[in-house]
């Protein structure tokens, strides 16, 4: 009969023997040793803790708003998204079947569903707004101007920028303090 087990530490024989595995299972029992286990219970719970505070959900929609689309969000903006993060779903609207999200708290893909389909973040409208947008570093607008209009160098050659720290207020490799031009 195949319903006969049996298990020795080193293998799991089922039936008459034909089946063997190494390394069985171990259901119900704990593999973690027991002078660690509380230690990695409180781990675990002040992870749980910290994820589940009131301040975590604007603090993150506010950062990676600020990351990926603009520098100052609007209060409605950051509030849409930390509610996705509260609540693990999106929708873009009421009606809308396109739903984002398992439903559970922190949920990754309402999060970045919720910055990227919020209107604020695709409106035409904002693009003539002067405070909407994302503040670059000058030296990096700097790069991006040279880059676009496809700058090189002469004979492997650097490109020589005199005088720029007091031209942009900027140098590369000379940060001002450790938190950069910021």
């Amino acid at each position: 009969c195949l319903c006969d087990v049996e298990v020795n530490n080193k293998s799991v024989h089922i039936g008459d023997g034909k089946f063997s595995f190494r390394n069985p299972p171990m259901f119900g029992t704990n593999l973690i040793d027991p002078s660690q286990r509380d230690g990695l219970y409180e781990t675990d719970a002040i992870l749980k803790h910290l994820l589940h505070h009131p301040n975590v959900a604007p603090f993150i929609a506010t950062r990676l708003i600020q990351l990926l689309i603009t520098s100052n969000p609007s209060p409605r903006y950051v509030q849409s998204v930390a509610s996705a993060f509260k609540t693990g779903q999106f929708s873009e609207s009421y009606q809308s079947s396109n739903k984002f999200g398992s439903g559970q708290h922190g949920d990754m893909e309402a999060v970045v569903a919720a910055i990227f389909l919020d209107p604020e973040a695709r409106s035409t409208a904002l693009a003539v707004d002067r405070t909407h947008g994302r503040a670059r570093e000058p030296l990096l607008k700097v790069m991006h101007f040279l880059r676009s209009m496809e700058l090189g160098a002469d004979e492997e050659r650097q490109i020589h920028l005199p005088e720029l720290r007091s031209k942009i207020g900027q140098e590369a490799h000379y940060s001002p303090s450790v938190f950069n031009f910021f």
